[in-house]
């Protein structure tokens, strides 16, 4: 079955070309499209079919309706990911997956009968990951730009950047933080700011603010395995105190300091320690963190 969200963005989107488009060329590339874009089981071969037709036509549009069709095409190869039934070709690659390197070894798969499912997915902007434990399909967002990012908005440019972060140097793996306090802050100070910027764009809204508020969470938390405050001396990070304190001093402005202007203050509070043994005081502490993070999300879409 057809994912009833996917279904409802790419009616509106092609709803949107319907009304844009000038003249009969357009209006027969969105036609096609929207077919390529309905396929009820999505292969690797339609992928590549739509990839194709994408790239030959996206030039004929201007950036309002080609930024349309990209995001309807990522729209529809995250379905594939999501709707993907086929684990044993995935996992098969992993024969050819240099785990040391993080990519397959395409000299290795050039004699494989899984060449051309390989191929197909690659040219159409997805790659395969090694991800806790597991090969796992991600939509390859640097690729994604580099092949449409010049016919796109800023908008939808910028949040793709924000996901080739995600895709190719995750924030947590295994419940431990895999980026430093400091590229952590730049995550969550890029998110607000294209959230500032275009507040208005349901797109952006809605694929941004969980990650900024992911982000929050964890400057405020850090993660299970790489908790902000140490296990065994109940001393808060001096590494992250270092990093926010920086923040704050070059971005006095923004929500992010304010948040953290107030997290000090509680921090001030229990002398940097927290003794996650004692309930009370762990209650507090997350009672805390859930309302600096509320707080923060309210402000930035004032």
């Amino acid at each position: 079955m057809i994912n009833k969200r996917a279904v409802l963005l790419i009616a509106t989107l092609i709803s949107f070309l319907i009304f844009t488009a000038c003249g009969a060329n357009k209006e027969e590339i969105q036609s096609e499209f929207s077919t390529m874009l309905s396929q009820e089981r999505i292969t690797s071969e339609h992928i590549r079919k739509t990839a194709e037709f994408l790239d030959e036509n996206i030039g004929k549009l201007n950036e309002e309706e080609a930024t349309v069709m990209v995001v309807a095409y990522e729209e529809y190869i995250n379905r594939f990911i999501n709707e993907y039934d086929d684990e044993v070709t995935l996992q098969s690659l992993g024969v050819y997956f240099d785990y040391d390197k993080g990519y397959i070894d395409t000299e290795k798969i050039e004699v494989s009968e899984l060449k051309t499912y390989y191929e197909d997915i690659k040219y159409g902007c997805l790659m395969v990951k090694y991800y806790e434990e597991a090969l796992e399909l991600r939509v390859d967002y640097t690729k994604l730009l580099k092949k449409y990012g010049e016919h796109i908005s800023d908008s939808i440019y910028r949040l793709y950047e924000l996901n080739a972060d995600i895709t190719e140097r995750p924030m947590t793996e295994n419940a431990s933080l895999l980026i430093s306090w400091e590229e952590l802050l730049d995550r969550a100070f890029r998110a607000e700011s294209l959230i500032n910027d275009y507040p208005e764009d349901e797109i952006i809204r809605e694929n941004v603010m969980w990650l900024y508020k992911s982000y929050l969470n964890s400057l405020l938390m850090g993660a299970t395995n790489t908790p902000i405050f140490n296990y065994s001396t109940q001393e808060f990070s001096d590494e992250a105190k270092q990093a926010y304190i920086s923040f704050i001093t070059s971005h006095p402005d923004s929500t992010i300091t304010w948040m953290l202007k107030e997290y000090f203050t509680y921090l001030n509070s229990i002398d940097y320690k927290l003794n996650f043994n004692d309930s009370t005081m762990s209650k507090v502490f997350f009672d805390t963190c859930d309302w600096l993070v509320s707080e923060a999300e309210k402000r930035v879409l004032e």
